[in-house]
Order: structure tokens, then C-alpha cells, then sequence
């Protein structure tokens, strides 16, 4: 149950002001910053000297939805992930603004566990803004870049990933501006025909990075299809290659493979790290075999807090085209929430809200930004009681759930957070 203290409207007004256009950490972040001036993985490739920078600060009085985010839930997925993967170090893939939670939010967060040896995004956006979050481990962007975008992540201690034919000349030109080697990672395909350099033709391209003056190859990797049979057959390309590096003597650095399904499914491809993404955010494979390895918990919560609670009499309705029409004189409640801020349509009808430890079904209809719930003949809910639409705290709300009643699926739950939503470290 929610202990925050009531919301009277003076202190709502006075308030609302600094509330609506928070976004970011919440304050308690600032105690997730790592001391920490730099990590050094099992191959010694990896260093980092950015210091940290002050979080935002989070007012959580607030009627606008927010998320909050559950340290201790993401301290216990680490954990597991750490044990499936022998102990080994976790690169943990934060992309896509953290699947949709907020990567400024969650980025430090991860960095701050000492099982995380680094971090992978996706887009140079995302690693820069966890850099200024205060984030000092390594940070690998898994994506091509151009030579000036390739210099911005070198100056602010980001490790850029290569795979196009022309990769060598790039990094010439930016190693001499630069004045020193550039740390790269080099991303082999193996046959899902995504991204990455082709195995089939990657030995020379390796042997000149590698041997290179203006490249120091810190890492190499590579991705699956998550087709387990066919995961084996590019796992042993891969090895194939790296069986090539050796007797070449060409150090390739930071060996790593695995994300969450093959960090279930294949251990003989978690190398020097593992790479997982889904299970760290609560979302592991939904196999039987998957499900009794690990015990991965819910690492945030939907809420938002009452606005209007109001009496309906039979004949009255509630929402638009007349929605919600009872047959009972009944008490419903508006939530400030829609689809708009990731609380999907479909909701309605189907998902219920957890209001002081007591299940609301939602049946007014999710509009932009509000839903209407059936609370019944008792006033049982109050103006400015905190509503939980998605979170661990009762079975009905879990993300799961959500996403199976309303068909959509767990990653278009999450990646539909509103990234103007504040983002609470609790």
C-alpha cells in the first residue's frame, strides 16, 4: 500500500508546475552512481576515467502517471543472469531508450551492480545520455556509424562497433584526428544477415584492423537467430573464425555472444560475457526449459494517481459514445492515464488497476490520456489515492498479464512507455 501523503489542492497546484515536465532519474539515483573510475574485463581491453554527473530530481506528488523503477527486482535479475552465465560478466543491452523504461533511468542503474561489467545501446543518442547520467563503465554501441559520429563516441569514452567493408578507412580518418587508435569492436555475422561483417569474407578485414595502427580491437562478437539448431551451426562459424585468429595470433579482444535466449539455451557460446537484454527487464524465454532454470522477476510499475471520483445512476454513462453504462448506480474513477503514455487501448474491458490493495476492472475506455474504472456501490477510492496499472505488486497488474490480456505482447507493453513519462528509482 502506497504511504506518500495526501494530495491536498493547494499543494497539487503548487506543485503541479515543477511535476509535469520532470523527466530522468529520480533523486534516490544519485545513490547509484558508481565510485567506480573505470572496469577492466577478463581481457583487460576495457577501460573507462567519465565522472559522474548529478541526476534529476523527482517529485513524486504528483497526478500525472509516472514508472517507477524496482532496484531490488533488477539487483535479483542480475543475480540469476549472473548464475546461468557461471559467473561471468554481464554486458547488459540497454537499447531503445531501455526497451521503452528510460536508459537514463536504467542505465545507471544496471552500472551500478557489480555483476555488470558494461553496457550495449544500440544508438549513439543512448550512450551519450547515459554518459551524462553519470554512467563510467564501458558503453559498446552495437550499430555502424559515421566517421564524426565514430569521434563523438571516442571523446566521450564509447566504444564504436564496425562492420562495413569500408570500416578501415573510417577509423584511419578518425584516429588521425584524434591522434591515437581507436577502440572499435568488430560485429561478425554468422547468418542471421542483419548487421555484422559476413564471416565468410571476414579474415582479411580482421587481419587489417587488427594489425592496424589506427584500431584497437577491443571486442568482437556476433548475434543469433535464437533458432537453437541453427544458433549451433553459427556458433560454430564463429568458432571456426576466432579457431583462424588464434593460429594468426591477431587478438580480438572481448569475446561475447549470448543475449537472453542463449544465455538459456547455449552455453557454450557465453564466452568471456554474456549479453543479455529481456531477462534483466523481467522478460526471459517462455519455454518449460527456460522457466525452470531461473526465477526473473518485475522491474517496474505504471502509476498514476485518482483525479475524479464520481456517482452514477443507471441511465448515466461514462466515456466516449456512451462507453461505460451501468446498470447499478455505482462510483467510477478517472485516471489522468491513456494510450498516449503506454497504457494501451485495449486495457478496457479486459485489465483491472490496483487501487489500496483492491482490483478496479477498467471499463470506461483508455483514451489518450485518461480511463475511466468501474469502482461499484461503495466509495472505496478517493482523489488522489495512487493507482497501479502495471507493476509487480498483485498478479492481475504484472506486465505479463497486461500484455496477455490485451494481446499485445510483453515488448510492446514496455517499448510504449511515454519517454516524457519521470522515471523512479524506488
Amino acid at each position: 500500500m502506497d504511504r506518500s501523503p495526501r494530495i491536498t489542492r493547494r499543494r497539487f497546484v503548487r506543485l503541479t508546475g515543477a511535476a509535469m515536465g520532470l523527466t530522468g532519474a529520480s533523486a534516490c539515483a544519485s545513490n547509484t552512481r558508481s565510485n567506480d573510475t573505470g572496469a577492466t574485463n577478463s581481457a583487460g581491453t576495457w577501460t573507462s576515467s567519465v565522472r559522474a554527473t548529478t541526476a534529476r530530481t523527482y517529485t513524486p506528488d504528483r497526478f500525472d502517471p509516472w514508472i517507477e523503477l524496482d532496484r531490488a527486482a533488477w539487483a535479483h535479475n542480475v543475480r540469476e543472469a549472473t548464475r546461468l552465465a557461471s559467473g561471468r560478466p554481464i554486458l547488459a543491452v540497454v537499447k531503445n531508450n531501455a526497451y521503452g523504461l528510460g536508459d537514463r533511468a536504467v542505465g545507471p542503474l544496471l552500472a551500478d551492480m557489480p555483476q555488470v561489467g558494461g553496457i550495449a545501446a544500440v544508438r549513439v543518442e543512448e550512450a551519450l545520455a547515459m554518459r551524462e547520467e553519470g554512467v563510467t563503465k564501458p558503453i559498446v554501441v552495437m550499430a555502424e556509424g559515421s566517421e564524426d559520429e565514430i569521434e563523438e563516441m571516442v571523446r566521450h569514452d564509447v566504444h564504436p562497433s564496425v562492420w562495413l567493408d569500408d570500416a578501415p578507412g573510417r577509423l584511419r580518418s578518425v584516429s588521425r584526428r584524434l591522434g591515437r587508435p581507436v577502440p572499435v569492436q568488430l560485429f561478425i555475422d554468422t547468418g542471421m544477415n542483419r548487421e555484422g561483417m559476413p564471416y565468410t569474407r571476414a579474415r582479411q578485414w580482421i587481419e587489417e584492423l587488427v594489425q592496424s595502427e589506427y584500431a584497437d580491437v577491443n571486442g568482437t562478437y556476433t548475434m543469433f537467430t535464437h533458432d537453437l539448431e541453427f544458433d549451433r551451426e553459427q556458433h560454430a562459424r564463429f568458432e571456426e573464425l576466432l579457431g583462424w585468429a588464434r593460429s594468426r595470433n591477431l587478438p580480438l579482444g572481448t569475446l561475447h555472444a549470448a543475449p537472453t535466449f542463449e544465455l538459456f539455451h547455449l552455453p557454450e557460446a557465453h564466452y568471456d560475457m554474456v549479453r543479455p537484454g529481456n531477462a534483466l527487464f523481467g522478460n526471459p524465454p517462455g519455454d518449460e526449459k527456460a522457466s525452470g532454470m531461473a526465477d526473473f522477476e518485475a522491474v517496474f510499475s505504471l502509476k498514476t494517481r485518482v483525479v475524479r471520483v464520481e456517482h452514477l445512476q443507471p441511465g448515466d454513462s461514462a466515456g466516449f459514445n456512451r462507453t461505460f453504462m451501468p446498470e447499478r448506480a455505482t462510483w467510477v474513477a478517472l485516471l489522468p492515464i491513456g494510450r498516449t503514455d503506454g497504457y494501451p487501448s485495449q486495457a478496457n474491458g479486459t485489465c483491472e488497476v490496483l487501487i489500496n490493495g483492491r482490483l478496479y476492472p477498467v471499463a470506461g475506455g483508455v483514451n489518450s490520456a485518461h480511463a475511466i474504472l468501474d469502482i461499484g456501490p461503495e466509495k472505496t477510492v478517493e482523489v488522489g489515492d495512487v493507482a497501479t496499472l502495471i507493476g509487480p505488486d498483485h498478479p492481475a497488474v504484472l506486465p505479463h498479464t497486461v500484455a496477455e490480456r490485451t494481446e499485445l505482447g510483453f515488448l510492446r507493453i514496455i517499448q510504449g512507455m511515454n519517454p516524457r513519462l519521470p522515471r523512479r528509482v524506488v
